[in-house]
């Protein structure tokens, strides 16, 4: 029984895709750390921060996993998907739905011990990535990823929320800031696996158009989002966060113009590779530059 127990649970966690996991709480935590108020008690912020992250990992989870179980059928015609719980048979769809939907339960009603906002924000999260980016966006139509992107958005701003218990320009900014980022990202990948994506029939921006089209969507979406990274550098008044913004978004950009000239499976793969560092140590700079 226990081996059963523990298998699943590798299951679940395989499901829920804790590497994405860990970005999301990472923009969590950043808003968080930049919506901290003057004055507040200990207590109080610890256990905001708590429900918070645990609230919000819960939720993530929980729609990844209800997604692992939408995605059964196409999952198995990509090799990249195709070792996954749900296409195994070790996970049944309607286990996922249902194990998905309790984890997204707990981690809205968690949020609350923060306050309301912030369990809005975890729900809204949550309703974005399952509802409408997996169900609604991602079987239809290329913008699946953009608008699906606001998923993201919402993790940071539960994490403002949580400290602040307001939604602010600031807030709104970083939040913002991953939607901007987050096409870039996702396209590479399917540049990078477009076979695979094709083979599933899922209409992923490289899969409806040529890889030099799909280059240039992506180093125009990387070239957009810079300057909201650099905004923020404004807003939180910081010549040493500029600094970091600017060094690594050159480096961005020049991946994004490697992939654009030679719109190779393999420049794909860079580009994607160093997109996650990107956000990564925009969001550990601007929680460095607050804490200090």
């Amino acid at each position: 029984m226990s081996i059963t127990i523990s298998q699943k649970l590798i299951d679940y966690i395989k499901l829920s895709k804790p590497r994405v996991i860990s970005l999301l709480d990472l923009a969590a935590v950043t808003g968080f750390i930049l919506g901290l108020p003057k004055n507040i008690s200990l207590t109080s912020l610890i256990i905001s921060f708590l429900a918070m992250l645990i609230g919000g990992s819960l939720a993530a989870g929980g729609g990844m996993i209800i997604n692992g179980g939408l995605e059964i059928e196409r999952d198995k015609k990509m090799k990249r998907t195709s070792n996954r719980p749900t296409v195994k048979g070790e996970v049944g769809k309607k286990e996922a739905y249902t194990v998905g939907a309790i984890f997204i339960t707990l981690g809205v009603l968690l949020g609350f011990l923060a306050n309301p906002l912030t369990a809005f924000f975890i729900a809204l999260g949550a309703f974005i990535y399952v509802v409408i980016y997996s169900i609604w966006l991602k079987p239809r139509t290329w913008l699946n990823i953009v608008i699906g992107g606001f998923a993201g958005s919402a993790a940071a701003w539960a994490g403002f929320a949580a400290s602040s218990d307001s939604f602010s320009p600031l807030s709104f900014l970083l939040g913002f800031l991953i939607f901007m980022w987050t096409p870039g990202h996702f396209w590479s990948l399917a540049l990078r696996f477009r076979d695979d994506y094709m083979n599933a029939e899922i209409p992923m921006l490289p899969v409806l158009t040529d890889e030099k089209t799909s280059a240039k969507a992506i180093a125009i979406s990387n070239a957009l989002m810079i300057p909201f990274a650099l905004l923020i550098g404004f807003y939180v008044k910081s010549l040493v966060y500029l600094i970091v913004a600017t060094i690594v978004s050159a480096l961005l950009l020049y991946t994004s113009i490697k992939l654009y000239l030679n719109p190779t499976k393999d420049e794909a793969w860079k580009s994607f590779k160093f997109s996650s560092p990107y956000l990564a140590i925009i969001l550990i700079a601007l929680i460095i530059i607050k804490l200090i």
